[in-house]
């Protein structure tokens, strides 16, 4: 009995042509193994090392940045995530003051214990430049209570990773 090889389409390692639509071209990763702390209130502040820089081979290609973290409060904070890419933001709520793609909110619980999320965003952005570009996630945060990125608490010595991944796509 003979071997058979049927596809529907084999897309090269540069991507489906122009039009042709879907084909990932490239994937870049940072994996942030360090943790995060910000103090700071009512200032966005980027969260160091949570970031990625992709260099598109097509200027239409678009670019899927998923972001992958987990994040801690103290008690009767509001914190509010954003994607920028260089001084853009990107994929943020337009209607409320403090826009962004996630919230953690501990005053809205009733005992204003620290809570402890997970945040995970996807936001597909259309660049259209063929030069280097970054994506970064931002913090901001109101009330006196630190947050952290990587970490549980303050104090404990538990950490866990962050990731953002960037693909590329073809248009």
């Amino acid at each position: 009995m003979a071997s058979q090889l049927r596809v529907n389409k084999i897309v090269p390692v540069d991507g489906v042509p122009s039009g042709g639509g879907g084909g990932i071209v490239q994937i870049v990763q940072t994996i942030k193994t360090d943790v995060y702390t910000n103090d700071t209130s009512d200032t966005w502040l980027d969260i160091t090392g949570l970031s990625v820089t992709i260099t598109p081979k097509f200027n239409t290609s678009k670019i899927l940045v998923s972001v992958n973290f987990g994040a801690s409060n103290g008690t009767a904070c509001l914190h509010v995530f954003r994607m920028l890419r260089g001084s853009t933001v990107i994929g943020a709520s337009t209607g409320g003051t403090y826009n962004g793609f996630a919230i953690m909110d501990s005053e809205a619980i009733a005992a204003k214990n620290r809570y402890i999320g997970h945040i995970k965003a996807e936001i597909l952005d259309s660049p259209a430049t063929t030069s280097a570009t970054t994506y970064k996630v931002q913090h901001w945060k109101n009330g006196n209570t630190n947050m952290h990125v990587g970490r549980r608490a303050l104090n404990d010595t538990s950490q866990y990773a962050s990731t953002i991944t960037a693909y590329e796509v073809s248009a």
